[in-house]
């Protein structure tokens, strides 16, 4: 599933193409991809702007709004002309803008969605604070931290909380933290805590400036593959020395996926 370096990548490229332009129309070809919460009409509409919430990617219009969220193997894909050449088998919605270019929705399982609605802020109500947000701070986290009595894998895949990381982003903070994926969140001391919390951002950065990465579907808005997959230290290297200590990483079940850790480097807080 794309995380929050993925859709911020897509959200950066889609700024120097969509505000400005007008839909024409939108053609859904799978009924359960559009879900329309908007008495307004999308059509005719002008694109403002764009942003970004966690996962979510934000298309602010004149009176209502599109929220895409691209769940497992969505792909929102620009296509300035007709004749544009773009790897693209199972669109499932597109807006067609009046100067003839495209945003597809591309899907192959279908779980992707884009929701039109007025208020984007009630939409996403249950969303917690993005891991990137400039008001958010290494206190803030702490505090968060303190009134859980959850494992830390779990506190930061749950979107309720910090919103915007995944799988794998999650197991390479922790990593990089030197905090074990099954620490209560409420026994982390405030130092480690404060670690985590600048380790997020340096990783969440890097991410962003390799375009993301790249596991199965993820592409960005231009179709091209990202390139932070290259530089995992834990995420799928089950079996592999560590990086730093040489033990051989372990992969176990926790919050329901599948974990990546070093049992040497990563402390266990509980």
């Amino acid at each position: 599933m794309p995380e929050l370096p993925e859709v911020e990548t897509v959200v950066r490229e889609l700024k120097a193409y969509l505000p400005g332009k007008k839909i024409k129309r939108i053609s859904v070809y799978w009924h359960k991809t559009f879900v329309n919460e908007c008495t307004q009409k999308a059509e005719g509409q002008t694109v403002h702007s764009l942003s970004r919430r966690g996962k979510y990617i934000i298309i602010n219009l004149d009176r209502s709004a599109l929220i895409v969220h691209l769940r497992m193997t969505g792909q929102l894909l620009f296509q300035q002309t007709a004749e544009t050449t773009i790897n693209a088998f199972h669109v499932r919605t597109a807006l067609h803008f009046d100067d003839g270019s495209r945003l597809l929705f591309n899907d192959a399982r279908k779980f992707g969605r884009i929701y039109h609605v007025v208020s984007v802020n009630k939409r996403l109500q249950k969303v917690g604070i993005d891991a990137m947000d400039a008001q958010f701070s290494a206190t803030d986290f702490y505090r968060m931290l303190q009134s859980r009595k959850m494992n830390s894998k779990a506190f930061l895949l749950s979107q309720q909380f910090v919103a915007g990381m995944g799988n794998i982003y999650v197991d390479e903070s922790l990593f990089r933290a030197g905090i074990h994926p099954a620490s209560v969140s409420s026994k982390i001391s405030r130092t480690d805590a404060e670690k985590l919390f600048k380790v997020i951002r340096r990783v969440l950065t890097f991410a962003i400036q390799n375009m993301g990465s790249t596991i199965s579907d993820y592409r960005d808005a231009n179709g091209k593959v990202g390139n932070a997959q290259k530089f995992f230290y834990v995420y799928q290297q089950q079996g592999k020395p560590c990086v730093k200590c040489g033990t051989i990483i372990k992969k176990i079940k926790l919050a329901g996926r599948g974990t990546h850790f070093c049992p040497e480097c990563q402390r266990l807080f509980i």
